[in-house]
């Protein structure tokens, strides 16, 4: 093997070099304190194998030159990166890597568990500290940022309490006991969840779980969960896949009595088409010139709330075709809206 500069390297040198390097690297990016035996099998899962001995050898060199520690538990010796000093093995971050770190930790810091989101603290300090060395990128947050395409709305408080409960229950797959209060009733409700996932919608976040022995997946809104606990049991079996549930439209929010999935026609503008055109409504979505004004817009999709919002948002622009009952619909709710300010304007 040769370096760089096309001199040769011992093999044994180089590959002694890559296991103290992996080794580093491992415990720099872990807050758990890890047995020889526990980085032997790590070592092995990335195709290194040595012995216990070789690895304690590794260890010792190291301690000398990195800040390493260990505390012996018993016959037991765990090993682990000196606390606050995480970040000082980190390889570099460019400076778009560091940005775009920075631009989505707002949005995990809802979602993730604090157990998983430690894990990416140190990597968020680094951004921060490779941006702070920049002259033209020490004021990043004035030239960059991530905004909802939708009316701004204030995001709901949730609980932080209830949010950590919520999120180790749903990382070990345990059940809760969790208050509710659900949007149009007086009261709060008590139920049992099996928890399934947490998916952040906009700036709402929401619990997908079974309730009781039920199988069916409710969504329930994080800010609506006034107390959680642990149940201490483990969720039943269920056969749930969460890229199947979310692809099926599962977040997207229907009446009763919904269509499901239906072949959407509807007239638009042929400024509205430029835009469609851009942003699609579905992967086989189909537009077609009627004419200099309009155009007809053919695409399959789930009859949802989000579809008719759609459709009343752009209500000067889009023409339903079929289905005749959403077409009718949506007639109700634009005579229902002229009758409310023609009402204003009589008085």
């Amino acid at each position: 093997m040769t370096n760089k500069d096309g001199l040769k390297c011992p093999s044994k040198t180089v590959n002694t070099v890559h296991r103290q390097w992996m080794i580093l690297k491992y415990l720099s990016r872990t807050a758990e304190r890890k047995t020889t035996e526990e980085l032997r099998n790590y070592l092995r899962s990335e195709g290194v194998n040595q012995t216990q001995r070789t690895i304690q050898r590794d260890l010792a060199f190291l301690t000398d030159l990195f800040p390493l520690q260990c505390d012996r538990d018993g016959h037991q010796v765990r090993w682990y990166w000196q606390r606050d000093s995480r970040t000082e093995l980190m390889t570099g971050l460019s400076f778009s890597d560091s940005i775009s770190l920075l631009l989505v930790q707002s949005s995990l810091t809802s979602l993730l568990p604090k157990l998983l989101f430690k894990g990416l603290e140190s990597q968020f300090t680094l951004a921060a500290s490779t941006l702070s060395k920049s002259k033209t990128l020490a004021n990043w947050s004035q030239k960059f940022a991530s905004i909802e395409p939708d009316l701004s709305c204030s995001p709901p408080a949730i609980d932080k309490k209830v949010l950590e409960r919520v999120q180790n229950a749903v990382l070990r797959e345990q059940q809760l006991e969790v208050s509710y209060q659900p949007i149009h009733q007086s009261g709060p409700k008590s139920y049992q969840l099996a928890p399934l996932a947490l998916v952040l919608r906009g700036q709402a976040l929401y619990l997908l779980a079974t309730v009781g022995k039920h199988t069916d997946v409710r969504r329930f809104a994080m800010h609506r969960m006034l107390a959680a606990e642990l149940y201490g049991e483990a969720n039943p079996k269920r056969d749930f896949n969460l890229q199947t549930y979310l692809d099926t439209g599962g977040m997207q929010f229907t009446s009763e009595g919904s269509a499901g999935l239906i072949t959407f026609k509807a007239k638009v503008k042929v400024q509205q088409a430029d835009h469609l055109e851009e942003q699609p409504l579905s992967d086989d979505m189909q537009l077609s010139k009627i004419d200099d004004e309009w155009c007809l817009l053919t695409a399959t999709v789930i009859d949802s709330w989000q579809l008719r919002w759609w459709i009343m948002s752009h209500a000067a622009n889009v023409e339903v075709m079929e289905p005749e009952s959403l077409r009718a619909s949506i007639i109700k709710q634009l005579d229902s809206a002229r009758a409310l300010y023609s009402k204003k304007d009589e008085e």
